[in-house]
């Protein structure tokens, strides 16, 4: 029995970590971004994003709609994302509405954050997280590291403008919060938004004091 339940957690890390792996993939969708505005045009750069978005729509629509069976070896999808759209979607389309919304730089630091906040908040909540917040699922544990992982995440492109931290703390504030309190909606279009739209209103206000 204490075999089978250890083989139950090696199983669930696996498919955890490969889930973030993917994860981590997400900023090829800023890289992409950047690189294709510098060299070709915003226009070329939401046209590509949007093409992403639609070819992950197919591959949903095959897999939820049609029951496309998944090989075992890469069934990673958690069990409301068995009849439901599975988190690249969200990231893809969570690209898109941040880099219409905000500055180049504040749409960067706020992806960047759903992508390494959300990494470090779950391996950390699940492997080492034993106080869970009353209203969530989501442990104290987690969200101190996702909070500091945002810190990193957004530092790295805020790190050029003249007084980061007064934009980097608020906005991974932000996205720790949002993950906490988000239950039915998918984190990785909220965090980001709301992130993104926290620093872009202190950069604006920053900019008419």
């Amino acid at each position: 029995m204490i075999l089978y339940g250890h083989l139950l957690l090696l199983n669930f890390m696996r498919r955890e970590l490969i889930r973030k792996f993917i994860h981590v993939l997400g900023y090829l969708n800023i890289i992409g971004f950047v690189v294709i505005s510098e060299f070709i045009g915003e226009r070329a750069a939401f046209l590509a994003l949007t093409l992403v978005l639609l070819l992950f729509l197919e591959i949903e629509y095959l897999r939820v709609e049609r029951k496309v069976l998944i090989p075992s070896q890469f069934n990673i999808f958690r069990k409301k994302e068995k009849s439901h759209f599975a988190g690249h979607i969200y990231m893809t389309l969570s690209a898109i509405v941040c880099f219409a919304a905000f500055s180049r730089v504040i749409a960067s630091a706020a992806l960047s954050m759903m992508i390494l906040g959300d990494i470090a908040s779950a391996l950390i909540g699940k492997k080492w997280g034993t106080n869970r917040f009353i209203f969530s699922n989501k442990t104290w544990e987690g969200t101190i590291a996702g909070f500091f992982a945002n810190i990193v995440a957004g530092y790295f492109f805020l790190s050029a403008l003249q007084e980061p931290f007064i934009i980097l703390i608020p906005m991974a504030a932000a996205a720790s919060l949002v993950e906490v309190f988000t239950q039915k909606l998918d984190d990785n279009l909220t965090v980001s938004i709301f992130a993104g739209a926290t620093g872009q209103a202190i950069l604006w206000l920053v900019s008419i004091v």
